[in-house]
């Protein structure tokens, strides 16, 4: 069933509004936090022509856009939208970023933790003031459980964050229901093994598909977990009070404990869907208060916002991302490396990242982004747009401007992706391909997609950690990743390098391998197309002091790292 028809006909208050009282009593743990306000005052539907009337805005409201609805608050089945996990949900462990924009491991859920000599185990002892919304305390079971649920579960899109654990395999087969890496000591401390030691294992434990659950709550709620408000709970600062295709709303968590250093100035965030005039519309007239400028249509940044109206309310950060084209390396005309070299060399991939962004960004020749750890100087600079070069290699291959090859678009996606589809479509036609775009909806495009069966599609990563592996290991790693992604890569001896790669302990040769194994994946066999990484624009709103975005420069985003002004908390 589609989740977004259920979400249409539902609009329910979440867990809340039930214990909101307890903010009268101060912020549990010593937050440096202003009390939540009770009543809230409704506004009319934001998606509507009509923008919502001028009203004095409430104490510690923050109010951001979003461009298209979430589809799910389970994480375990959502890749694309981490907004709502980041802030519902917490994790054993947090990223922080120092001022000269280092990453580096903070404690979330865990007080204490050890690693033992070999990289295997790995134990854990969990804080004592961690609760849940409901008031129930975070326990080593909701660990184990949190991760057998990712494994086990048949449409989880998470498995890669807990495949490395002892057991792993024959939990996602079926065979066992529980998870033999995982013991629970007691209520506050578990030990976790490896099947294999795994160099960035602490920091992928801090990425939102890693987010803690409560397992209690989970097995209540059964398949209707994380499709509504009343549905979902999580231990982080804020739990969902309404959850609409139209609107979300989030309000302080009041049994969550601040973490040292953590100031909370918001107190209360809708979350509006809209459409990108309108957004562009209603940041302008004040009624939001921080924008993410990908959200507005392309021609807008360039007229409106990067000018020097606004240049002191900019913050321009880079994304550790990679925009690509994935290509089906099974498929006619594809399966021949000439047609895959030649569609490398096709697409100006300039001008889309002109058009399309503003020029804000920056071309890449392989798998890794710059700002990821791995990235490398020589792996870049050697593709070019050689629309010539590509024609003569098409000519080469009999029977390859005969077959059609086939651009998968996801119907929902934004304007500016269908765009780049067209624009990808016009090069590759151009050198003498038979290209068309074939729209899927959301749903069909994904079960197409893990079966093997799209012939190219673009895409987007951006880190979840800070590692090659997250990036190289999640489409390459094994025959089933490959299948999963649709590139059906099948060449063993360098999956099994890849695997291998991850398990090294020496950080040079590591990073070393790594490198190898892109320029193979990329320059010798072009299993894709690497095309950019982009900057994330924001604007800060009048009512907003400070904000600084997800280190990984997602639009999905911390509101503990929005600061209201004074007068606005």
């Amino acid at each position: 069933m589609n989740h977004k028809t259920e979400f249409q006909k539902k609009m329910i208050k979440g867990c809340c509004f039930s214990i909101i009282l307890l903010l009268l009593c101060g912020c549990l743990g010593g937050c440096n936090s202003e009390i939540m306000k009770e009543d809230v005052p409704q506004e009319q539907n934001s998606t509507t022509e009509n923008t919502v009337e001028d009203t004095e805005v409430e104490a510690g409201l923050v109010r951001i856009a979003l461009s298209s609805p979430i589809a799910t608050i389970d994480v375990h089945k959502n890749t694309e939208d981490y907004m709502l996990p980041l802030n519902v949900y917490e994790r054993l462990f947090d990223i922080r970023v120092d001022a000269d924009g280092a990453t580096s491991l903070a404690k979330g859920l865990v007080e204490d933790w050890s690693v033992s000599e070999d990289g295997l185990v790995y134990r854990f002892t969990l804080r004592n003031d961690a609760f849940f919304s409901d008031g129930t305390p975070v326990k080593a079971s909701d660990v184990a459980f949190t991760f057998t649920r990712m494994l086990a579960l048949p449409d989880s899109r998470q498995t890669d964050f807990a495949d490395m654990i002892l057991g792993a395999a024959e939990v996602m087969a079926g065979e066992e229901q529980t998870l033999r890496g995982i013991s629970v000591l007691d209520d506050k401390n578990l030990e976790i093994t490896l099947s294999e030691p795994f160099a960035g294992y602490l920091y992928q434990l801090a990425t939102p598909s890693c987010s803690i659950l409560s397992e209690e709550f989970v097995k209540e709620a059964g398949d209707a977990y994380g499709l509504s408000a009343e549905h979902t709970m999580g231990s982080g600062p804020y739990c969902i009070q309404e959850y609409t295709d139209s609107k979300i709303i989030l309000e302080r968590n009041p049994f969550y404990h601040c973490h040292e250093g953590e100031k909370l100035t918001i107190q209360r965030a809708e979350f509006l869907v809209l459409a990108p005039a309108l957004i562009d519309r209603m940041f302008r007239e004040g009624q939001l208060d921080l924008l993410d400028v990908n959200r507005v249509n392309p021609e807008v940044i360039e007229t409106v916002y990067n000018t020097d109206e606004w240049k002191e309310k900019l913050i321009d950060y880079s994304r550790v991302e990679v925009q690509y084209l994935m290509l089906n390396i099974e498929t006619a005309p594809l399966n021949d490396v000439r047609i895959r070299k030649a569609v490398q060399m096709a697409i100006n991939r300039q001008r889309i990242l002109d058009e399309l962004y503003n020029g804000k960004g920056n071309l890449l020749d392989g798998i890794y982004p710059k700002g990821l750890i791995g990235y490398r100087e020589e792996n870049q600079g050697w593709l070019h747009y050689d629309p010539q070069e590509a024609a003569r290699l098409i000519d080469e291959v009999e029977g390859a401007k005969e077959v059609r090859l086939e651009l998968a678009a996801n119907s929902e996606s934004e304007i500016r992706t269908l765009r780049m589809l067209e624009m990808i479509r016009q090069d590759l036609s151009a050198v003498g391909l038979n290209v068309s775009v074939v729209s899927y909806d959301e749903d069909s495009r994904y079960y197409l997609r893990k079966e093997g069966m799209l012939m190219a599609y673009t895409g987007e990563w951006s880190a979840d950690f800070n590692d090659p592996d997250n990036f190289i290991y999640t489409f390459f790693g094994s025959r089933a990743k490959s299948l999963f992604r649709s590139s059906n890569y099948s060449d063993e001896s360098v999956i099994r390098r890849i695997a291998k790669a991850r398990t090294m302990q020496n950080e040079e040769e590591r990073l070393a391998e790594y490198a190898e194994l892109e320029r193979i994946l990329i320059q010798e066999e072009a299993v894709w197309v690497p095309l950019f990484s982009t900057s994330h624009l924001f604007i800060l709103g009048d009512r907003v002091e400070s904000f600084t975005p997800f280190w990984a420069g997602w639009g999905s985003l911390y509101l503990k790292d929005i600061v209201l002004k004074p007068e606005a908390r």
